[in-house]
């Protein structure tokens, strides 16, 4: 029987294995050549019939729309395809010194969006010859102005600009060092230590509430909030749990009502986890 079984067993398929059809390199070349010519007329057709005819420009206050496409220079009857808008937001930000950020987009067929962010507040700081200068939180100079107006503005205090332009980074005086004397802070340092300040003050939206900023000492800096509370920091550690800790207690006195001012100790060694209080 089991021989049998052998005998009708069917017989296993053969398998052939045929070399790959070669390729036919013509056909290849006229394909792409058929694709590139597909892609080149779509280019060509967006060029030439989507163009610039609006401009729209939204977020403004401190400028007027002219003043904004101006500043772009974006041209009516450009194409679309063609213009760079990041060189158009950075001659935007570089004319207008009042411009935080610009984002541009674009809607088809024929429409340029322009959204403008502007500086909601800037800082005011003394260069080395004591002309005020106005600054904006990352650093960037804004415009020189007189000290009636920088009087309006947060003050820094503990460092001065050097060669100061308005539009670019702003840059501070460095200390004389004596060889035979203690290694002075730099300016650098206390710029830096400034503008750590500034940006926490601007990520708790306090804005413009802060009359100084002094940063005479890194290690010991110190800001007025108003003419209410002397505000002690200490050094740059843990400063946004400083600062959001600022803003708690002087909300708090200000629900608890009543006029309230006073030190504010946050420098975390006094209270290691908390604000001290003393009232003037």
């Amino acid at each position: 029987m089991k021989n049998e079984k052998k005998k009708n067993k069917a017989p296993a398929q053969e398998v052939y294995y045929a070399p790959a059809a070669p390729v036919n390199r013509k056909k290849l070349i006229l394909r792409l050549l058929t694709v590139g010519a597909v892609v080149l007329a779509l280019f060509l057709g967006f060029a030439i019939f989507f163009r610039v005819e609006n401009v729209v420009v939204s977020g403004t206050e401190k400028y007027t729309p002219w003043a904004v496409c101006e500043a772009s220079g974006i041209q009516k009857g450009e194409s679309l395809l063609a213009f760079g808008k990041a060189q158009a937001a950075g001659r935007i930000t570089q004319k207008l010194r009042y411009v935080k950020s610009v984002r541009i987009g674009i809607t088809l067929p024929n429409t340029v969006n322009i959204y403008v962010q502007e500086l909601e507040v800037v800082y005011s700081v003394q260069d080395a010859q004591g002309a005020w200068w106005l600054m904006a939180a990352d650093g960037r100079l804004v415009d020189k102005t007189t000290q009636e107006e920088a009087a309006k503005h947060t003050q820094l205090k503990g460092f001065t600009l050097d060669r100061p332009k308005a539009g670019e980074q702003a840059q501070a005086v460095e200390p004389e060092q004596n060889g035979e004397e203690e290694a002075l802070v730099s300016g650098k340092d206390c710029l830096e230590a400034a503008l750590s300040v500034l940006y926490q003050l601007e990520n708790n939206e306090i804005l413009g509430d802060v009359a100084e900023v002094d940063v005479s000492s890194v290690t010991a800096i110190q800001l007025w909030y108003g003419n209410d509370y002397q505000v002690l920091l200490g050094d740059q550690g843990r400063m946004d749990e400083k600062i959001a800790m600022m803003r708690s207690v002087i909300q708090r006195h200000r629900e608890e009502g009543g006029y309230q001012s006073g030190i504010l100790d946050i420098t975390l060694t006094t209270e290691p986890d908390g604000v001290a209080y003393t009232p003037f």
